[in-house]
């Protein structure tokens, strides 16, 4: 498993035990139909956020085709969430507030759970050797840092 999979993974269980605990709260206080439209923002968020690492593992395919599938995928997660948040807010199916409430949650413990985490294995990977973004690892390179630099062109 990659290790965006794996930080996926980790933190869509931890966003899962935090939601249920507090949707056990919401429940408490306001009742079942405000504790369910919570829990649906946050079903909607953590897919988004899934996606996401589905879009990555297409992105860094070695396929242009599995790549352009990729691209795509970024913009069809948003047109999912306006549609998967936009119905039922235009339905008035449930409460609207509590519902986008689960949604940003996911969104701000994102920021705040993974950038962190996400940031610390780039930095990990960066000077571990092995591959990196800008060339490949060399032994006994002239450079002081140890990195062939190669020189990426984009064709437009």
């Amino acid at each position: 498993m990659s290790e965006h999979w794996r930080l996926a993974a980790r933190y869509t269980f931890m966003v899962g035990v935090v939601a249920v605990l507090s949707g056990l709260g919401i429940w408490q206080h306001w009742g079942f139909p405000f504790a369910g439209a919570f829990g649906y923002g946050v079903v909607i968020g953590l897919a988004s956020f899934v996606s996401t690492a589905l879009s990555v593992s297409l992105l860094t395919g070695k396929s242009v085709a599995w790549r352009a599938v990729g691209g795509a995928s970024f913009v069809l997660r948003y047109g999912f969430v306006a549609v998967a948040l936009g119905v039922p807010a235009y339905l008035g199916a449930w409460p609207i507030l509590a519902m986008l409430s689960g949604f940003a949650g996911v969104y701000l413990l994102e920021n705040v759970v993974i950038l962190p985490a996400a940031l610390g294995a780039m930095s990990r990977s960066a000077k571990g050797g092995g591959r990196h973004a800008e060339g490949k690892r060399r032994e006994g390179a002239e450079s002081s840092d140890g990195w062939e630099r190669t020189e990426k062109r984009v064709i437009v």
